[in-house]
């Protein structure tokens, strides 16, 4: 049987439980987005770069006057999404912190998390991507920091923003980048649902 690209065997089909087949056919789908995704080409210097980019060395900034009134605009934007006023906090917070960090616009990180989970820090899909950016685990795995927790909202952020950054040095062009991080590299679809959804988020002055 062919499952996302790959082959699974008959018998083994035929004789898993239903909760066996689910585990097959995730980690066939997981498979194929990695392939699609290209991280397996990832050259060294890129390796070494991100694993630096993915240090939590932001934790204890200090909010200044600017990220306040930010962080209160965007708070009430994403509140339909996120009725739990910590947690608006704390992703309004990550986005205008790692947005800075890595010079991403934020209603771009906004129309990221928008598209992929909703605003749902536990959202798990059907292929294994994890948190409010869909990281796929193998970046935990390939980068060497197998204990950070994808569904913590600073590491999504963080992991999620770095992964973005990478695709963005990589092919210079955010269409690119987009369909790299989505595993449709080359297809438009996928950028121009971020692009529609970024428009729902107020626009600020720093980014790419």
């Amino acid at each position: 049987m062919l499952v996302a690209g790959f082959l699974v065997s008959i018998p083994i089909w035929l004789t898993s439980t239903s909760e066996d087949k689910q585990h097959l056919a995730q980690s066939a789908a997981t498979k194929m987005v990695e392939k699609n995704v290209g991280l397996l080409d990832l050259k060294p210097e890129e390796k070494e770069e991100l694993r630096k980019m993915l240090k939590p060395e932001l934790a204890g900034q200090k909010v200044d006057f600017e990220q306040t009134v930010w962080m209160k605009d965007i708070v009430q934007t994403i509140q339909p999404w996120v009725p739990d006023q910590n947690e608006a906090e704390a992703i309004a917070r990550w986005v205008y912190v790692y947005g800075k960090h890595f010079n991403l616009s934020p209603e771009l990180i906004l129309g990221v998390i928008s598209v992929e989970s909703r605003f749902d820090h536990f959202a798990v899909s059907n292929v294994g991507a994890i948190g409010l950016m869909q990281v796929m685990p193998f970046w935990k795995k390939e980068l060497g920091q197998p204990e950070d927790n994808l569904l913590e909202i600073e590491t999504n952020i963080r992991y999620g923003c770095a992964i973005l950054r990478h695709y963005i040095d990589r092919y210079k062009k955010l269409d690119r980048a987009l369909g790299a991080y989505n595993g449709s590299l080359g297809r438009m679809k996928y950028p121009n649902k971020i692009y529609s959804h970024m428009k729902r988020f107020k626009a600020t002055d720093f980014g790419i």
